[in-house]
């Protein structure tokens, strides 16, 4: 046991490693409106989206693929086309308005009278998959429209995963009493919980001395950004899991060895990129 949470423990730290550095990149390719985030970006919420509808549906049939594949991909691309000013703001709302209607057609046109059952759950499936992952993690593809969008790129990355590590090595650490807290997640800790708050504050806090006119000078707006983010982070978490539980299974997939699927490992920015979106927007205009 020990031996498995040292393994899951050296996986995170080398995931920071690599990721962190390819992140800060990223972040600083100025070039075609972060082109390489947009990419990034496409590629887990894609991939997110089949992962969640397996979740909710339990299999990917062909007959669904395009039209699944569609509501992941369609918004990602607009997003894109947003930050560069091709199309209007908010055309993406627009644009999920249609698509939600064609969700509850889409079903009509089926021919299969055995799978007439199953209608209900696909378009319910279909529905979440508009907002989760959908229109909560295009947020984090929204980051270049803010102010110092590098630097918010990098703080928003970063307050996410510091969190994640923080809080799981203190749950390894001193979590063995205090487990159990929340049902549908047993294995999490109180003191994952309150060190991965902490350490939320705790770096929104040297970023604040790195670049104070981020946060409009005003440090109490880094620290309610500190502490919306280091709760939203574990509300994602938590969600993810909850979904996991009702799907009877352990992870969301199987893509990165020793992490589960692409959905684990970006549960809590889907929660956390509104949050952070808006919070950041409001104190650019209101600082």
């Amino acid at each position: 046991m020990i031996r498995k949470k040292m393994s899951n423990l050296t996986l995170r730290i080398l995931l920071i490693f690599v990721a962190v550095p390819l992140l800060f990149g990223i972040a600083f390719l100025h070039h075609f409106n972060f082109l390489v985030l947009a990419l990034a970006g496409a590629f887990f919420l894609i991939s997110g989206t089949y992962e969640t509808w397996k979740l909710f549906y339990g299999k990917l049939e062909k007959s669904d693929f395009v039209f699944v594949t569609i509501i992941a991909f369609s918004i990602p691309v607009i997003i894109y086309f947003e930050n560069a000013q091709m199309l209007p703001y908010n055309t993406v709302f627009y644009f999920s308005g249609v698509l939600i209607f064609f969700i509850f057609i889409y079903q009509i046109f089926n021919r299969n009278e055995n799978s007439y059952s199953e209608i209900n759950k696909k378009t319910s499936a279909m529905l979440v998959l508009m907002f989760y992952p959908g229109l909560f993690f295009s947020y984090a593809l929204r980051l270049p429209t803010l102010h110092y969008p590098s630097f918010a790129i990098i703080l928003f990355l970063w307050l996410v995963f510091f969190n994640d590590i923080c809080a799981y090595v203190a749950g390894m650490l001193w979590g063995n009493n205090n487990r159990n807290i929340i049902s549908i997640s047993p294995k999490k800790s109180l003191v994952g919980f309150i060190f991965g708050f902490l350490s939320s504050i705790a770096a929104v806090s040297g970023f604040y001395f790195v670049n104070p006119r981020f946060f409009a000078e005003n440090y109490y707006y880094a620290l309610f950004l500190g502490a919306a983010i280091g709760i939203v982070s574990i509300v994602g978490d938590l969600v993810e899991s909850a979904m996991k539980r009702s799907a009877n299974t352990k992870d969301s997939g199987d893509v990165l060895p020793g992490r589960g699927g692409i959905l684990d490992n970006i549960d809590s920015l889907i929660f956390s990129a509104p949050v952070f979106y808006f919070t950041v927007k409001y104190i650019s205009t209101n600082g």
